[in-house]
């Protein structure tokens, strides 16, 4: 516990120096364990599926790259993923992945991200506001969800990492409220 609110404190000390995310539609569902996710990810490669870019001025293939750096700078130092758009990692659990979809549609269902992503058509960037439905799913299942946005002008913005800084606790709770208590050992 004293992780956790060490944690918040720091999210919250960064907050004067970037706006702060508003994050909707969150929660985990019945399936999801905070030890099954730290299996998947500690030490290993993490998929992260992308679909969309929030700024008008760069291609899929430069935000994606761009986005891995600051979602490896944002997450916290547990678990020790390593997030990457490339399958195969000779490390990487292929069950598990972190879909984010940018400039979503309204209607998107998040289950739909884990198990129809090629049907998934992002909008058009809106200039100065991201956002962003994200979704972490084991195979086809869905096992937590969130839907952020903030505002920002450029990948660069300290507001769009500490979006992510925001999301990271969000979808990757100690504790599944479906099950008894925080998860034994994270403190």
């Amino acid at each position: 516990m004293r992780r956790y609110l060490g944690a918040l404190a720091v999210s919250l000390g960064t907050l004067g120096s970037a706006q702060a995310a508003v994050i909707t539609s969150d929660g985990v569902e019945s399936p999801y364990s905070y030890q099954e996710y730290r299996a998947a990810a500690d030490g290993r490669d993490f998929l992260v599926e992308v679909r969309g870019v929030p700024f008008a001025d760069m291609t899929q293939a430069a935000f994606d790259l761009a986005l891995m750096a600051i979602l490896q700078s944002a997450r916290p130092a547990r678990p020790a993923a390593t997030f990457t758009t490339q399958r195969g990692g000779a490390s990487m659990l292929p069950a598990y992945r972190l879909v984010l979809v940018f400039n979503p549609a309204r209607n998107l269902a998040h289950e739909t991200q884990c198990r129809a992503l090629d049907s998934v058509r992002p909008g058009t960037p809106t200039p100065g506001q991201v956002r962003v439905s994200v979704a972490f799913c084991r195979k086809d299942d869905l096992m937590s969800k969130a839907v952020a946005r903030t505002s920002a002008a450029s990948v660069s913005d300290p507001a769009f990492r500490q979006m992510f800084v925001e999301l990271f606790p969000v979808m990757f709770p100690p504790w599944n409220p479906f099950l008894e208590g925080p998860t034994p050992g994270w403190e």
